[in-house]
């Protein structure tokens, strides 16, 4: 995906809100920025999950009401390789439960942080101080943020391949590397679903052309192979089909179109997840 220049050249310190976004709220001192070589100083234990997602830079700020210095609202933005990237980053704090939050591309609240995405940034806002702080106070926040980030709020195309029946509303992941903890499946979606009365795993791999995704695919039958599992294999129009009874996944079925595997996991029999895997292989053009 093209960035566009703004949003690539733009100070992303310029993108905090100024003081009087809510009445009485203004930033206490100045902004601090972290890059790849010092993020771990500021989120020890979860830097290593954001690099795989092309992070690049960290904007962060505190800002505290007039009379009230003890409590605070703390501003990150992180600006990411791509709008898919920052999709993937979101989605992997996003609860499917939570309320959501109609800010940014896709966003959701609850009473001690707000999160969201827009373009290639990924925001987070948490109480600081306090277990929580009024919902209105991180909503003007967001929205100040979200219009000052150029650019739309378009979700990744990517994204809905997922968009069939059967998966759970905002269960959708980007994952950029080892999908289903498997190098040999470099990156790409997951989603949770619904077979029956048992809860799935549906998932694509994208690779970069199709003789990637029948390397790929190759890679898992031999792993299956090493760990005495003997996957059917059947050729068919859009490539080759792989059922097997992974010994981590249960049931699993994966097809190949083109540069893509498409898959569904954890079926006591896998060959009952095939509209699924169907369903997301008709959307691939």
């Amino acid at each position: 995906m093209t960035v566009p220049a703004l949003a690539a050249e733009a100070p992303i310190e310029s993108f905090l809100p100024g003081p009087g976004f809510a009445d009485g709220w203004a930033i206490d001192g100045k902004a601090k920025q972290y890059t790849e070589e010092n993020l771990y100083v500021y989120i020890n234990g979860e830097a290593e999950l954001y690099l795989p997602y092309g992070f690049q830079v960290l904007a962060s700020a505190l800002y505290v009401r007039k009379g009230d210095a003890k409590t605070g609202l703390v501003a990150d933005i992180y600006r990411m390789g791509s709008l898919l990237d920052a999709f993937g980053i979101y989605a992997n704090y996003r609860d499917p439960g939570a309320k959501a939050a109609r800010v940014g591309a896709d966003g959701f609240a609850d009473e001690s942080q707000l999160l969201f995405f827009k373009e290639r940034y990924f925001v987070r806002l948490s109480a600081s101080g306090t277990a929580s702080l009024d919902p209105a106070v991180y909503l003007a926040c967001g929205e100040e943020i979200a219009k000052k980030i150029p650019g739309g709020t378009a979700v990744p195309s990517e994204v809905g391949l997922l968009n069939v029946p059967g998966v759970v509303p905002r269960t959708e992941k980007y994952v950029a590397q080892s999908v289903l903890g498997y190098k040999f499946f470099p990156r790409g979606l997951t989603a949770d679903a619904r077979v029956g009365e048992e809860s799935v795993r549906l998932f694509v791999v994208m690779e970069k052309s199709p003789e990637g995704a029948a390397r790929a695919l190759e890679n898992y039958a031999a792993s299956l192979k090493e760990a005495g599992v003997n996957p059917e294999l059947t050729k068919g129009p859009t490539g080759t089909t792989l059922v097997a009874n992974d010994p981590m996944y249960k049931g699993v079925m994966v097809q190949q179109k083109g540069g893509y595997l498409v898959g569904v996991a954890r079926l006591a029999d896998a060959k009952k997840g095939a509209h699924l895997v169907e369903a997301v292989v008709a959307r691939i053009k």
